[in-house]
């Protein structure tokens, strides 16, 4: 069995076709099983009051469908957003986007009716990476069970009885896992999880946490090579405040260095690694406008 994370991060309606809804927090997960596969769409929950959602849903996504039902301002945004990320895009045939993407340097946009777009969804492949992560988007306490965590594998499988560490620096035992409702022996990546584990409480968990082969543990700097839209004309400088959102992370960031690297000092502590990609946000369109890459951290 494949499994696929797709963020919708236009028309709620469009993911409700997708899938079933589910959990709901920033983000609304939609469900769907179709041949011996499973999709799960992630569509921020609210796009006015938590706009960093759209960050989020895009950058734990492999996947990104925008709807070109309405051309608009807020689309041209998200266009920006997909253009710093590098990933595949499905658009709906409403309306064709290529000379808009064309001037942002995206290449390659696919086109698909609803009639094709499950079986698009489900027509993808990429290397697989080692090194076992899961990002966790939320906690929970079971009676008789104990911690939960949902999250999504990123790279790696996670199995049944693996020790892994999580962002407090302390080791866990997977004790079950789910996915679907199923009880399962292992997942890969790109599967909706649910984990029971022994060695953690649930309220030491949060929404952003990592579970890994290899600890990634909660910084409060990081220095990073940036690259910002030309679009949004920003001048990185000393003290200027961001928003940094890293796959189920988000966090303000004030920038403390300028030159080569960047270096950003964080409002609160977030798991990141060197290596991590993240998405910076400000106030004016196009609010996600630069993406960093993070070559040191702590």
């Amino acid at each position: 069995m494949s499994n696929f994370v797709v963020a919708v991060p236009l028309d709620p309606s469009l993911a409700e076709f997708i899938g079933k809804k589910g959990s709901v927090n920033s983000i609304t997960f939609y469900n769907r099983k179709f041949n011996e596969h499973v999709i799960v769409a992630l569509a921020p929950t609210e796009i006015s009051e938590k706009f960093y959602a759209v960050a989020e849903a895009m950058m734990v996504a492999r996947q990104i469908v925008l709807s070109t039902a309405n051309v608009d301002r807020l689309f041209g945004e998200m266009l920006v957003a997909c253009s710093l990320l590098g990933k595949r895009i499905i658009a709906t045939d409403e309306n064709n986007v290529d000379a808009m993407a064309a001037e942002l340097g995206i290449k390659g946009i696919e086109y698909a009716g609803r009639e094709k777009l499950i079986e698009m969804l489900a027509n993808f492949s990429e290397n697989p990476r080692e090194n076992l992560r899961i990002d966790i988007d939320k906690s929970f306490n079971v009676k008789g069970v104990g911690a939960v965590a949902l999250g999504i594998v990123g790279r790696g499988t996670v199995k049944v009885h693996d020790k892994l560490y999580h962002s407090s620096g302390k080791e866990v035992t997977i004790r079950s896992i789910q996915s679907q409702d199923v009880d399962i022996d292992d997942a890969g990546p790109g599967t909706r999880v649910g984990l029971a584990l022994k060695g953690a409480e649930s309220d030491e968990i949060e929404k952003g946490d990592v579970l890994a082969t290899s600890p990634v543990k909660r910084v409060s700097r990081l220095s990073a090579a940036i690259t910002a839209s030309k679009y949004a004309k920003e001048e990185i400088a000393e003290g200027k405040t961001y928003g940094l959102v890293h796959n189920f992370s988000y966090a303000n960031a004030t920038v403390t260095a300028v030159g080569e690297r960047i270096t950003l000092s964080l409002e609160k502590d977030i798991a990141i690694e060197a290596g991590d990609e993240f998405l910076l946000m400000r106030g004016a369109a196009p609010r996600i406008f630069a993406k960093g890459t993070v070559t040191s951290e702590g």
